[in-house]
């Protein structure tokens, strides 16, 4: 006899042997035990938590000619017809691959008959969400008003793409995950039947691995039972699914805690060498170091942090020695790296480089957040806000930028004149303007704005334009910033010179840094300094808002 896969084998046949999904598992007994059968019924959740087993199991039971409490009995002639699937009024389709509107046309034509053996028909549709929508729109009468004696159970991974007309006609049951105490009570009942001889820590393992998927569990016990002798291990079971052990983990967090860039270079070379997938290095390096932020907690239980004890001593040992803030810095710093990951061609480069970086990342305080920028002081007003020092306040000229003649106001007369109802109230005292910096004088504030503009592009899910802004070189001319680009990022500066991209720059910046600066991308010949121009449209804005407000004018700037 072929091997039969130990999946297949520990299938639950009845009721009582489904792990977890008491709610499912209660409505549908009661409704078996009474006889009130739904014509239409909608099982959602995850992959391999039961929702296919639980479709066979009902569509037994409701045939069965002698149920025990609501199970099928799995001896009589309409039980034994279906698990061998010889029984025609049982039907499971799979809609992926049967997903066209003939197929369920012919479904709907072959309804109307009565079924041959059991009391009802019943049609178990796995993965629905792949019908067509002319599929679904076939089946929808006939879910609507099917003959008495048919029973329709539909399967699904994915029911938002079910249409809600659909959705309205079926009773739905949720799936939920299977927690992992269920699961390792469930593998020690298969490990023991099966005669497995396999340690209680690789059952944890396995289980966790697993994500809430009971059916993955028992797969990766099927597979490490052919591939290790006894006793499997919890290192047997990590080297064969290809995550990174604890031991590699922890040396990796010691070493970015000590800087030392030649042997994090030798442990990224001990991981490309064993072949293990850079993403998911990178993904269990930040449940790592979120499981050290656990390790801080008083009290926290094991629960939280499942390895063993020793591994759990050298992560209490570690987390004693780094600041709780710094972990939090590291994991963000791998959320970014993790999507440079998938865009980056030669990933141990960025891998490298990515973790090179975090030891230079510092934990973001209040005292580390960019200043804006200074604002010039007019002789005829006074600035709200000065980060300057009293030393600079007093060497600083009092006026920073030669003024335009203002026009001559007219003559006063004799009587006041007072002003229209519907005149502008004019301001006491107008709002400072912010004197325009050279181009290449440095401004550590400017770039410090930039670099927080590119992680708001990151967050905000614009990873295109984040990707392409990355080279830019800022510098503040005016009330204009440019993002200068070298001759050989042409490419780059196409992509953000569109209207587009530079309306969403523009809002970042401005929400990140508080000044309303024009965005102008600019791309430079080889060698040649980008210069801000003398004189060209964005001083002349300059100097009219700047008349406006000695006139108190009130100035509104809208992009062309």
């Amino acid at each position: 006899m072929a091997h039969l896969a130990l999946y297949r084998e520990w299938r639950p046949k009845t009721f009582d042997e489904i792990v977890e999904q008491k709610q499912a598992v209660h409505a549908l007994r009661q409704a078996v035990i009474s006889g009130q059968i739904a014509h239409a019924y909608l099982f959602s959740g995850t992959r391999g938590t039961g929702k296919t087993t639980m479709a066979k199991i009902l569509a037994r039971a409701i045939n069965c000619l002698e149920p025990d409490h609501g199970n099928p009995c799995n001896t009589c002639a309409i039980c034994r017809g279906a698990l061998d699937g010889s029984l025609m009024d049982i039907l499971e389709m799979d809609a992926a691959s049967n997903n066209s509107v003939d197929n369920i046309r012919r479904l709907c034509d072959e309804i109307v008959f009565m079924p041959s053996q059991a009391r009802y028909k019943v049609y178990i549709i796995d993965e629905v969400h792949m019908l067509s929508a002319g599929a679904f729109n076939a089946l929808l009468k006939t879910l609507e008003e099917p003959p008495q004696h048919a029973v329709f159970i539909l399967a699904t991974t994915e029911p938002h793409r079910i249409p809600a007309t659909i959705l309205s006609r079926c009773q739905r049951y949720e799936f939920r995950r299977i927690p992992v105490d269920s699961m390792v009570a469930r593998l020690s009942e298969i490990a023991a039947q099966d005669q497995i001889d396999i340690t209680a820590e690789a059952l944890q393992t396995v289980a966790a691995l697993a994500d809430g998927a009971l059916r993955d569990a028992i797969s990766i016990l099927d597979q490490a039972r052919g591939a290790f002798e006894a006793p499997i291990t919890h290192d047997n079971v990590l080297s064969l699914v290809g995550v990174v052990r604890d031991q590699f983990l922890q040396q990796v967090a010691e070493v970015l805690l000590s800087a030392n860039i030649a042997e994090l270079l030798q442990l990224v070379d001990q991981l490309v060498m064993a072949g293990r997938d850079l993403s998911r290095f990178v993904s269990d390096l930040a449940q790592h170091f979120r499981n050290l932020l656990v390790c801080q907690l008083k009290g926290s239980e094991n629960l939280l942090v499942r390895v063993n004890t020793q591994a759990r001593a050298e992560m209490e040992a570690l987390a004693s020695r780094v600041d709780g803030t710094q972990l939090i810095a590291w994991i963000r710093g791998l959320s970014a790296l993790l999507a440079d990951l998938r865009w980056a061609a030669d990933g141990r480069t960025a891998l490298e480089i990515g973790l090179i970086r975090l030891m230079d990342v510092q934990p973001e305080r209040a005292d580390h957040l960019p200043v804006k920028k200074t604002e010039a002081v007019r002789p005829d007003s006074r600035p709200e806000k000065g980060p300057e020092t009293k030393k600079e306040a007093a060497q600083a000229p009092r006026s920073v930028t030669p003024e335009p003649p203002l026009p001559e106001p007219p003559p006063e007369s004799e009587e006041p004149v007072e002003p229209e109802p519907d005149a502008p109230e004019q301001p006491d005292e107008p709002e400072p303007i912010p004197a325009p910096v050279a181009a290449n004088e440095p401004d550590p504030d400017l770039a410090a704005v930039w670099q927080q503009a590119l992680s708001q592009l990151q967050a905000s899910g614009q990873m295109t334009l984040y990707l392409f802004s990355r080279p830019a070189k800022p510098q503040l001319c005016g009330q204009t910033l440019q993002l200068v680009f070298a001759a050989d990022e042409s490419i780059h500066y196409q992509e953000v010179s569109q209207a587009s991209a530079v309306k969403v720059i523009r809002e970042i910046v401005q929400q990140v840094s508080g000044q309303a600066w024009n965005i102008k991308p600019v791309l430079t010949q080889t060698g040649e300094p980008a210069a801000c121009p003398t004189d060209g449209p964005a001083d002349w804005v300059h100097k009219i808002r700047q008349t406006a407000q000695t006139l108190g004018i009130p100035v509104h700037m809208e992009d062309a």
